[in-house]
């Protein structure tokens, strides 16, 4: 009886071995950001940041104080504002995930919230611009992410899920320059 026992015990335990490699999380997975999806309008708070995307648009053209630049522009219009800490509050995650493929927000703008200092309570307001080819404002569902940090493991991002086909394409669109809101 004791073999048996023995051997039933040996079982369980190479059972529940398996049973927790399998429900383990890979490092990828233990690493992942932590996602606070919100609407277009809707005010997202993550660990040390406040997003509320006021709108997006697609356009022909971008164009702000003097500058301007031809090909599909996608431009985010947001404000945002650090929650605990102005210590490295600074929007520095803003990309677009579009049919598997994800594009950064682009530098070219002078004038852009991408990259720019946070301060706890006092949103700012502004535009993030994404340079992008045609194809990526067709049918497939696009998601904005925006962060604190380039390399968001193990943080929050803001996420908007959207259909780019269904935003009116206008020929130029003009940034908002960035500042204080309100």
């Amino acid at each position: 009886m004791r073999r048996w026992a023995a051997a039933l015990g040996g079982t369980a335990l190479v059972v529940a071995a398996w049973g927790t490699a399998l429900v383990t999380p890979d490092d990828a997975e233990a690493e992942r950001p932590f996602s606070v999806p919100v609407e277009i309008g809707d005010r997202g708070e993550g660990r040390n940041l406040a997003v509320t995307v006021t709108g997006i648009r697609a356009a022909d053209a971008a164009t702000i104080d003097g500058w301007d630049a031809e090909g599909p522009w996608l431009i985010v219009d947001l404000e945002a504002a650090a929650v605990q800490s102005d210590l490295r509050a600074t929007l520095s995650h803003a990309t677009l995930s579009v049919d598997g493929r994800t594009y950064r927000a682009s530098e070219r703008p002078p004038d852009s919230m991408f990259r720019s200092e946070l301060a706890v309570g006092v949103p700012r307001s502004g535009s993030i611009a994404f340079e992008l080819p045609e194809e990526a404002l067709g049918d497939d569902v696009a998601v904005l992410s925006l962060g604190l940090e380039a390399d968001p493991r193990l943080d929050s991002l803001i996420e908007v899920h959207f259909e780019p086909s269904t935003l009116d394409r206008i020929e130029e669109a003009e940034l908002m320059s960035s500042g204080w809101a309100r």
